[in-house]
């Protein structure tokens, strides 16, 4: 008589334990959002997604426009009035070399940083000015291979105290 009624016990705390199982599983969250910041062997995660792509060197984020394909690194900011303060445009390139740029149908000055596949800072040309009409553009080469360049307003590599050799972190968009 005891023997049905302790496999009614344990089939019922069986049954139980998968429902609160079940129970607590579909109130945990889904799915989170997440912001990676690439650095070299290490990834940082956090709850609060960036707004937009951008490049922190020291301590100063810059909100960046990404030219990823040869269409848009060979537009860049060319022909355009001005740029916001801290706001830039981030070159990517599929693999490290020493690529040149110029200021031509530039309308502002820039300081253009030139960055490695690590993120270290490895070239700065500041205060660039364009080209005027009936000029020969010059060109400005790295001295050491860069998979990114990042080109800002004259005067903030100066204002930021920013320096060959210093670690740049990015966020170019959702990992989702």
């Amino acid at each position: 008589m005891y023997k049905p009624l302790l496999v009614a016990a344990a089939f019922l705390t069986i049954f139980l334990g998968i429902l609160s199982s079940l129970f607590f599983l579909s109130n945990q969250p889904t799915s989170t959002t997440t912001t990676t910041i690439t650095k070299p062997s290490e990834t940082i995660t956090t709850s609060e997604k960036p707004r937009e792509p951008y490049v922190k060197i020291r301590e100063t984020i810059f909100y960046v426009e990404v030219a990823d394909d040869d269409a848009e690194r060979g537009r860049g900011l060319s022909g355009r009035e001005s740029l916001p303060e801290n706001r830039g445009m981030l070159f990517v390139f599929e693999k490290p070399g020493r690529y040149s740029f110029w200021m031509y149908e530039m309308r502002f000055a820039l300081d253009i940083i030139w960055i490695d596949a690590d993120g270290r800072v490895v070239h700065i040309e500041e205060n660039l000015q364009p080209c005027t009409p009936n000029q020969v553009c010059q060109s400005y080469t790295p001295s050491a291979d860069a998979k990114y360049v990042l080109e800002i307003n004259a005067g903030l590599v100066k204002k930021h105290g920013v320096v060959v050799g210093d670690f740049v972190e990015f966020w170019l968009g959702s990992a989702d």
